[in-house]
């Protein structure tokens, strides 16, 4: 997959987001930037199954979402026989509904067309001036590339140690015990916190040799991409200036 200079697509992203945030949703504005959301997907390359199955994770908290403005908006109600829920806190539930969907889809375009560690170099690049005052940024950048990655190195984790208890139940040929699906659970929990705690003691040794206790950046960041990437935010920006006009 092409790699994109974090920098502009943290730009790009970072002025679609209040629109599709807070503009109306009855507004030009706020449907062409869900047009910028079309494109972003396509540029990632995202399957529309796999955000499909995503958004099938967060159903929860979009029924908790319709339920919480339905039943707090005051209004007009729904059903009159049963009135617990407002027409006007639906319709505000389905909208909040709506733009946490386009926020995770951002989120998850984001995710694959940069990397963690891309991110934080851009961050690096518009917030490092403030090291002049005295504000430790690189430090901190430097910690949230580290939990960044150790939350993918837990992912990987998790999906090993699955993959490997998927592969011993399906090579047995008789069924076991509760108990015994138990034990070998908690092994594997036991196998992957382990796995995990060394990963994560490994690294912060190498942040120590690299002298970051000392007060040097832990990482020297590289901006990868193309010559015309600079012109990824420019779509966006005309919309949030639109936006802050009208």
């Amino acid at each position: 997959m092409k790699r994109h200079d974090a920098r502009y697509t943290l730009l790009a992203f970072g002025f679609l987001l209040p629109v599709l945030m807070s503009a109306p949703l009855s507004t030009l504005t706020w449907w062409s930037g869900c047009a910028l959301v079309g494109v972003a997907v396509r540029t990632a390359s995202l399957p529309w199954r796999w955000i499909g199955h995503g958004l099938m994770r967060l159903r929860w908290l979009f029924l908790a979402m319709l339920l919480t403005h339905g039943l707090m908006t005051p209004g007009e109600f729904l059903w009159p026989a049963l009135p617990l829920l407002t027409r006007e806190g639906v319709l505000a539930g389905v909208q909040q509904s709506l733009r946490l969907v386009l926020l995770a889809v951002l989120a998850w375009s984001l995710g694959r067309i940069t990397t963690p560690m891309e991110l934080v170099g851009a961050l690096d690049f518009f917030l490092g001036w403030l090291e002049r005052w005295r504000m430790p940024i690189r430090r901190g950048l430097a910690l949230l590339g580290f939990c960044l990655t150790g939350l993918s190195r837990f992912k990987e984790q998790v999906e090993r140690v699955r993959e490997g208890m998927t592969i011993r139940l399906g090579q047995e040929k008789t069924p076991t015990r509760p108990g015994t699906r138990l034990e070998r659970l908690a092994f594997a929990a036991g196998a992957l916190l382990t796995g995990l705690l060394w990963d994560l003691r490994r690294r912060e040794e190498g942040l120590r040799m690299r002298g970051f206790d000392a007060g040097l950046p832990a990482v020297v960041w590289s901006h990868t991409g193309e010559g015309h990437d600079w012109l990824l935010p420019l779509p966006s920006l005309a919309l949030w200036i639109v936006w802050l006009a009208g």
